[in-house]
């Protein structure tokens, strides 16, 4: 069921009740505007609140009344309010979306790696400028999903370590890609301390990252483990940012862990529905 047909079901279900609106807010310990918003259609209730109204007038339903058929939003992924989506075929859904992300999130690596090496030799021209723009592009949004999949994982675990780092690892990514770009157009004098800035804050992340995938080790085994090796290790070396190098080779076999991670995931969802106590 979907608005406006929730709103006049629970318009219906108040009057079998002898509720006027305000009595229906008072009881539910809601805000009287919003019983009138949901009722009229002009706002899709969240799951919480609609159970709630649904309880206060002694409703019982079988399935969830809303069906999502989007993509779970930025919003959905930082609270973990999965309960909102009508089928779990969707959080499966997106993490299929993570693991393949994942996948070319890697293989970008690789690109920008030998970009950012013509970049410092002062080597990119204007097609290499285009090409290094679409690469960080691509660098975000595939981001986005790949840890955005880690954020899915860690709230349904309530990993919360993992979540927070892989939210600060999706942000950390767009801004440092944001600023490659923007710095092809004008002597960027200051790409070296920036740079200095981006060691050591993947360093922290990838430390407290590593700690959270760790944490995954009874439901993905020893994937998770050496996943979170390495990213402990990476990250300790790119804190040194003299070895920074050696740190940016051992995200090789971290990333290969976390897909397989992520591809478990996607390919035992029960995982997730049942967690293991």
């Amino acid at each position: 069921m979907q608005q406006p047909e929730v709103g006049i079901k629970i318009a219906e279900l108040r009057k079998a009740k002898g509720f006027t609106q305000e009595e229906l807010a008072l009881k539910c310990n809601i805000n009287v505007r919003t019983i009138q918003r949901i009722e009229t259609g002009s706002v899709t209730p969240r799951s919480f609140t609609l159970n709630l109204i649904y309880s206060c007038l002694d409703f019982k339903i079988e399935e969830k009344p809303i069906t999502n058929k989007f993509k779970l939003s930025f919003n959905q992924l930082i609270n973990g309010d999965f309960e909102n989506i009508s089928s779990r075929k969707l959080i499966n859904s997106f993490i299929k979306y993570a693991w393949i992300s994942g996948i070319i999130y890697f293989l970008l690596g690789f690109g920008i790696a030998g970009l950012d090496f013509l970049r410092s030799k002062d080597n990119l021209f204007i097609t290499g400028k285009v090409i290094y723009i679409i690469f960080k592009l691509f660098i975000i949004i595939s981001a986005y999903y790949y840890f955005g999949g880690f954020v899915v994982i860690g709230s349904k675990l309530k990993n919360h370590v993992l979540v927070i780092s892989s939210l600060i690892t999706i942000f950390a990514i767009a801004l440092f890609s944001f600023y490659d770009i923007i710095s092809l157009f004008y002597n960027s004098i200051e790409k070296q301390t920036i740079d200095g800035g981006k060691s050591i804050t993947f360093g922290i992340i990838g430390i407290v990252f590593g700690i959270g995938l760790i944490r995954l080790n009874k439901y993905y085994g020893s994937s998770a483990s050496l996943a979170g090796f390495f990213n402990i290790i990476e990250g300790c070396f790119f804190l040194t940012l003299i070895l920074w190098f050696v740190g940016a080779i051992l995200t090789i076999p971290s990333e290969i862990f976390e897909i397989i991670i992520l591809y478990k995931a996607y390919k035992y969802p029960k995982l997730l529905e049942n967690k293991i106590v």
